[in-house]
């Protein structure tokens, strides 16, 4: 009777090793092949880079208009302040207004064309660049072929990777790095005559006015001084550019939006 109980113990307990390592090894391989096929979360790719970084450029070439068009209006106010009134014709002055006007409007180009490989690089060139792997830790899942992630998706992408739901996560830190950027960029193209703007348009206009108005030969100091006032004016004023009063906080959503349609 006691070697019965003695042979049925050991059978009993190496059926329960054999089960528990046949378990375990189950588990293992189960495990292995959950995290080995699980789907990964994708990157946003080039064509995703390329759309969200023209829409944030969009926004901020809409401020920036804003600048110009005070320089512009100032320009039309101030270039003959404290030159005597009848030294030219008013349609004369007009004429050397527009000269001016026009070259401040071909700033504007050039500097618009700047705006998109700035924001694109500082998204996604500049540390933290939202680049790398998304999957670890794991915070949201892969949605099928065709279908958006979603807002809690961007809620809870809260580590910076290459995925559309953490640039959408980090949308307040992305556009604090861009503006601080756009800031500096613009601040130094207004700023004196040494400036781009300077150099490339407004200084060759004001030659090109006083050539086509020798009168106004005694007065180059006085002209050149008023431009020079003029854009340290628009520089101070750039101290605000797209701060709470000029960002629309729809424009966020609209980004969002379309960060949040990419795979």
């Amino acid at each position: 009777m006691y070697m019965n109980i003695h042979k049925d113990n050991g059978y009993s307990e190496f059926n329960q090793l054999t089960i528990i390592m046949r378990f375990s090894a189950a588990a293992i391989i189960g495990a292995f092949s959950v995290a080995l096929f699980a789907p990964s979360v994708l990157a946003c790719e080039h064509e995703c880079q390329v759309n969200v970084s023209r829409a944030f450029a969009d926004k901020y070439e809409l401020l920036s208009n804003g600048y110009f068009t005070l320089l512009n209006g100032k320009v039309e106010d101030s270039l003959f302040y404290g030159i005597q009134p009848d030294i030219l014709t008013e349609t004369e002055k007009q004429t050397a207004i527009k000269t001016v006007t026009d070259s401040v409007i071909a700033a504007q180009t050039a500097w618009a064309n700047t705006i998109f490989p700035t924001v694109f690089d500082t998204i996604f060139k500049d540390e933290p660049k939202f680049k790398g792997d998304c999957n670890h830790p794991h915070r949201v899942n892969q949605p099928p072929r065709g279908v958006n992630w979603t807002m809690p998706d961007c809620h809870n992408m809260d580590y910076i990777c290459g995925n559309p739901p953490s640039i959408c996560h980090f949308m307040p830190m992305i556009k604090t790095r861009i503006v601080k950027k756009l800031i500096g960029q613009l601040q130094a193209r207004v700023d004196g005559d040494d400036s781009d703007v300077y150099v490339n348009n407004i200084g060759p206009a004001l030659q090109a006015v006083v050539t086509a108005q020798p009168k106004l030969q005694p007065f180059v100091a006085t002209l050149h001084g008023n431009l020079n006032q003029i854009l340290e004016t628009i520089k101070g004023s750039l101290v605000d550019f797209a701060d709470e009063a000029q960002w629309k906080p729809v424009w966020d959503y609209e980004i969002k939006i379309l960060l949040l349609t990419f795979p």
